[in-house]
């Protein structure tokens, strides 16, 4: 299967970056206009875009400021995954005062959608970085 993949430093401390790739609210500062995480093994994940397109998944794993995982596809708009069909692993490494975030997005079934992925998943991750940015900022 084709993965797609992102890593990036983000200049705000890992419990910062962690509430907004785990929680509904944060999900809203950079990625979704509405979202629900009900953050635990068997948890649903889902976030509607700007756009209207929804994203619907399941929590895998949840290790919290470091790890987590969840299934992912779209059950309205975007490109045709199913929910469930692929998995997404954000990874939170601490670098003191600075995080590293890796995605890695997997089960695709063509290097096509994998590389769409990659540059959404890029782009989100800039987004992850501005909003880590503004509530990460030291007085």
């Amino acid at each position: 299967m084709n993965i797609a993949t992102c890593d990036r430093i983000i200049d705000a401390p890992v419990d910062v970056v962690w509430s907004l790739v785990s929680s509904a609210d944060g999900l809203n500062d950079w990625m979704s206009v509405e979202a629900q995480v009900d953050l635990r093994p068997g948890g649903v994940i889902t976030w509607t875009h700007q756009n209207g397109a929804v994203v619907a998944g399941e929590i895998v794993e949840v290790v919290p400021m470091r790890r987590l995982v969840f299934t992912y596809g779209w059950a309205k708009g975007g490109f045709p995954i199913e929910p469930g069909s692929t998995t997404v692993r954000l990874e939170l490494e601490a670098r003191g005062d600075s995080t590293l975030v890796t995605v890695v997005h997997d089960g695709f079934d063509s290097d096509e959608l994998a590389a769409t992925h990659t540059g959404g998943w890029s782009h989100f991750v800039g987004e992850l970085d501005r909003a880590a940015r503004s509530k990460g900022a030291r007085p």
